[in-house]
């Protein structure tokens, strides 16, 4: 009866995980080992710092903007949710930063985004550019009540499948213990803003993915 169970319990843990948690994930080949005294951080992790922390502010502004523009309070205590979410994860990166011996700032180009571990996590190289978020940031200034409130969504849907990528792949490939515990746990409030996007969704017709993620995500300033 035990070797039953045992065998039970092994083919369980050998079953595929839940599909939001592939995401896209592009495994890191080469073997990273967490610097050595003296050593700055990282690439890799270096350029999940940056964009991570770019995307959290770009997150302030969003709210900022659906304050003003949101067509309902329902919309406004989402945009609220999220942007406290990143206020948070802003304020942690901002002290994991500071902490660290940083590689100079131009070696970490977003060109080259694509090629790296964590930046490059996303299957389309677009979304690893660094201003995904001031693009959806511009593209909603123009607008006001429900076509603003179906652009922020269709925008947020497509900023938190690259934030789920980002976070993921560092949790996953990072070799500095707490950077890859504070990706993981992040992860989780993300993961819950991500899905409060996808049932506020249908509210303005726009159509989601019932489970993972699309295999491109294209441009968060256009309709997905």
């Amino acid at each position: 009866m035990r070797k039953i169970a045992a065998l039970a319990l092994l083919g369980f843990a050998l079953m595929p995980a839940p599909a939001w948690s592939q995401a896209n994930i592009r495994p890191d080949s080469n073997l990273r080992v967490p610097p050595q005294p003296g050593q700055s951080l990282p690439y890799e992790d270096a350029l999940f710092l940056k964009e991570a922390t770019l995307a959290s502010r770009g997150q302030a502004e969003l709210g900022r903007l659906a304050a003003e523009k949101a067509p309902d309070d329902a919309l406004r205590t989402l945009a609220q949710r999220i942007a406290d979410t990143h206020k948070t994860l802003g304020n942690e990166l901002e002290r994991l930063s500071s902490s660290r011996t940083l590689p100079p700032a131009s070696q970490l180009k977003p060109e080259d985004a694509d090629r790296f571990g964590a930046a490059g996590a996303v299957t389309n190289p677009a979304n690893a550019r660094e201003d995904l978020t001031a693009k959806a940031v511009q593209s909603l200034s123009g607008a006001s009540g429900e076509a603003f409130g179906k652009a922020y969504v269709e925008a947020q849907l497509r900023l938190h499948d690259r934030l789920v990528d980002l976070y993921q792949t560092e949790a996953s490939n990072s070799p500095d213990r707490e950077l890859s515990t504070f990706a993981i746990t992040s992860l989780v409030a993300i993961q819950k803003d991500s899905d409060a996007l996808r049932q506020m969704a249908g509210r303005f017709g726009i159509e989601t993915h019932r489970e993972g993620q699309a295999i491109q995500y294209g441009d968060p300033a256009k309709p997905r």
